[in-house]
Order: C-alpha cells, then structure tokens, then sequence
C-alpha cells in the first residue's frame, strides 16, 4: 500500500472558524496540508513516484465538527475541542455524534462536573437518558463483582517495556503508595538497565519496609534476570541483587542461597544476608495464583495500551511488538487510553504496518470517540481495524 493511497482523501466542505493548528514537520506536516483543502487527488515530487500510481480517495463519513475536535484533542487542545463541539452542538443539537464525543471527552479528563452539564442538557434538548458517569481511571469493561474484585485486590501497578531512568517517575508513585494492598505486574518488562534495577530494588525494600500487602507478578522478570546474571559480560551487581530482592520476596531460599555464593564468587564479597518477612509466605502464595490465571492484563491475545500515547510511550510500543512475537491475531484495547498525540500516530501506524509485514493480523478495540475518529481520519483503519467504546 503506497503512502500516496493510504493518505489521499476528499474532506467535506466544512469551513471552521478555528486558529491554524501547530502540526508536527515530516508526513505528518504533509497530512495535514492535505486536509486544509478540498481536493480530487494529490500527487507528491517526489521522483519515486511515478504517473502511473494510482490514487485513491476515501470518502469521510464523519459529519462536521468530528474530524476537527479529535485532531484538537489529539494536539492537547483539549478545551478548544470541547469548545468547537459545543458550537456545533448549538448549530445541529440533533446530531447524536456530537453529544457522543463531547461526553467522551470529559469522560476522558475526568471532568465529572461538565460532564453532569451536559448531561442535563442531553436530557432536556434530547428527551433521552444520558450515559452514565464511568471514571476512566477503571477499565470500561468492569461493573458489577468483577469491578468490585479487581479493586479489591489492591491498587494496579505496571511496568513495561524498558526498565531504566524513564521509570523512576512510576516507580516513584509505586513508592508513595507503599503500606496498603498493592498489585505490581512486572511481566511486562523486556529490557533492564543496572539504573532500573536498583530503583526497584529500593522501591521493594521500602514496601516490605512499610508492610505493603504486595501482589506480586514477577515470573518473566525472574526469568530475564536470570538471563543477565549469566552473562559474562553483565558484571554489574545491580542484576544480582534485584533478583536476589523478588527471591527473598517470594520465599524462594533454596534459589537465593545458590545466587548468593555465585555472587560472592563473582564480586568477591558476601551477599545480603536472608531475612525472613513476615509477609513473603502470602507473596509467594498470590505469585503463584496470578502466574497461572490472572498474572497479566494481556491474556490470551489481547493487549492492553495505558495511559497518553505520545513521546513518553516507547516502552508500550516496545511492549506490544514483543507481545506480537508469538502471536498471531491480536487485538490492543485502548480502553485506558485517554488521548493518542498526534505526532506519535505516525509511530503507531508504523508498528502496526510493521507487524502486518510479520503476519500478524491487528484489530484496535475500544477507543473513546476522539481517539477513534482520530485513527480513521489519519488512516490506521486501513491497515488494521479499529472499533470505539460504545456507552
């Protein structure tokens, strides 16, 4: 699929009265451009392309208002998206699509007090019930018992991707809620750092510290641990005393005491001395448990994106191709995904048209409305499906 095919499209003529948006430079700068105008076709100079291409337009069957809100929103403009669509509103109050995004939106920055606003306004104009109030910060697909149990079983922690000095930000947070009941999943890293490992190291000593009820899903990172130790090469002891930390944690003595001489040999000092924890019989319980039904958001071939999707995602990227690699269909649910920036679309398409090359067939499932109409203006759609949340 050329790139000429993939981004020609006709916009409809709707004139919005808004300020010119800041794109990013490269395709995207490109892109933009070409939605600034009505057009039939376009063709790049561009000496690989030749005349005999052949362009095609894809009709946008968003209606006024939509296309424009979700690439302000997607700019962090997140008011003057709210704002545009409250115009539109007041012009054709009939549009459902509208009221529809606009709730999304406030759902996506937790902003309850607009959000009841509008509510009543959809009720009185509509004569309809409105969506009901649902916190981002909790999966959509949770309500009832199930929701009632994952809460229950403590606050969610992550870490994906690499384990380095970006996360010293989460691991901070980790640290804060030191004390209470606490699920960290740490399956979802693939790459270490001896930075990464000590902040995690000192980040678990502080919740035995505070006797942290921890849930603890480490089972891959033990395994990668092991990995680094072996290597000649990797002769720093932060490797080391992090897995010696999730053996202690987990009760596992037998397996620390034969790491702990290999370190001795290794650095030619003693290693921490074994502590018993009051709590490790009840870590190692629940490790056990979630290694084999619930360890990780990710089941089966579903995977889970969080958070901003922007410069500072890397990881999740990361992540999802390692993931992808023993997979073959798989479906990301951006059910938590608040807002994808604009710029790192590009990066997205590129990880999905990198994967399609792989074989792996890609389906996006549960946008929120601005993500969603975001993805099919800039052409993810036709490189792997895309569904939004329905309220």
């Amino acid at each position: 699929m050329s790139l000429v095919s993939l981004f020609s499209r006709r916009k409809k003529d709707t004139e919005v009265s808004e300020p010119r948006l800041v794109k990013p430079k490269g395709r995207e700068q490109a892109i933009a451009e070409i939605n600034a105008q009505p057009i039939e076709e376009q063709h790049f100079d561009d000496d690989t392309l030749t005349s005999s291409i052949e362009v095609t337009e894809i009709q946008s069957n968003f209606i006024p208002g939509l296309e424009d809100a979700a690439i302000l929103y997607a700019n962090g403009r997140i008011d003057d998206a709210a704002s545009l669509l409250q115009t539109f509103l007041q012009q054709t109050p009939e549009q459902e699509d509208l009221w529809q995004m606009l709730f999304d939106l406030y759902l996506a920055v937790d902003d309850h007090e607009r959000f009841d606003q509008l509510a009543l306004e959809y009720t009185i104009k509509r004569e309809q019930s409105p969506p009901a109030w649902q916190s981002r910060l909790l999966s959509a697909d949770l309500s009832g018992k199930e929701a009632t149990d994952k809460t229950s079983r403590g606050q969610l922690f992550s870490i994906k991707g690499r384990l380095d000095q970006s996360q010293a930000d989460r691991i901070a947070l980790l640290v804060q809620a030191a004390g209470g009941q606490i699920q960290l999943d740490l399956s979802g890293i693939v790459e270490l750092t001896p930075e990464g490992c000590r902040l995690l190291k000192q980040a678990l000593v502080v919740l035995q510290k505070r006797h942290t009820r921890l849930q603890l899903a480490s089972g891959a990172l033990i395994g990668l641990l092991q990995k680094y130790v072996a290597r000649t090469e990797n002769r720093d002891e932060a490797w080391w005393l992090l897995l010696l930390e999730l053996y202690q944690l987990q009760g596992r003595e037998a397996e620390y005491d034969d790491l702990a001489v290999d370190y001795a040999v290794t650095f030619g000092i003693t290693a921490p001395s074994w502590e018993r924890q009051e709590q490790q019989a009840s870590v190692q319980e629940i490790t056990s448990a979630m290694t084999e039904a619930e360890v990780h958001e990710n089941e089966g071939d579903v995977y889970a994106l969080n958070g901003v999707l922007g410069s500072r995602a890397a990881m999740e990227i990361a992540a999802l191709r390692e993931f992808a690699a023993t997979r073959g269909n798989i479906e990301i649910d951006m059910s938590n995904v608040p807002r994808v920036e604009f710029a790192y679309v590009s990066v997205l398409m590129d990880t999905l048209m990198s994967l399609g090359r792989q074989q792996h067939q890609m389906t996006i499932v549960n946008c929120n409305f601005m993500v969603y109409v975001l993805l099919v203006v800039m052409g993810v759609d036709q490189i792997a499906g895309v569904s939004r949340r329905k309220f």
